[in-house]
């Protein structure tokens, strides 16, 4: 499978998938908010701010990922906490790191989702988990920083 990435709304991306069009911009405007951080992964747009994470963890990538809302269909928040719960621990499990995060809406369309930015996670590793947890897409950051869109379906 091809890793999909949008950037300004890339026509030949969106006709791949078979999310509405609504959903790819609800992605896009995002927010994907860290834990005790002053600032924010948004799509496209080059985030410095992880140089020293990738540092501290010895990674050239990150992953944010969340099992919120499987299939963008929303869940009462006490089945998404056990989600998360439930995904917390498989990444343990798994003896990944990361840092607690959520994704924000800033137009308040969608509610907010508990998420975490996995340390070292590549795409093709963050697709498997993505699917694993029936989410539409994951966020990836490689080397330079930019945060894409990894489509799912």
């Amino acid at each position: 499978m091809q890793t999909t990435c949008l950037r300004n709304f890339d026509t030949l991306a969106m006709a791949d998938t078979a999310l509405p069009e609504p959903l790819l911009q609800a992605y896009q405007t995002t927010h994907y908010q860290l834990r005790d951080c002053d600032w924010f992964l948004q799509l496209g747009h080059a985030q410095p701010a992880l140089a020293p994470y990738y540092l501290r963890h010895a990674v050239q990538c990150a992953t944010y990922l969340t099992a919120c809302n499987p299939l963008g269909e929303l869940l009462p928040d006490h089945l998404n906490e056990r989600r998360m719960v439930q995904l917390r621990q498989a990444l343990q499990r798994a003896g990944w790191s990361w840092l607690d995060g959520c994704g924000h809406d800033p137009l308040g369309n969608w509610p907010g989702e508990d998420s975490v930015l996995v340390w070292g996670m590549q795409a093709s590793t963050a697709r498997a988990w993505g699917q694993q947890w029936n989410q539409n897409a994951v966020v990836h950051c490689g080397a330079d920083m930019v945060p894409q869109l990894v489509l799912l379906r």
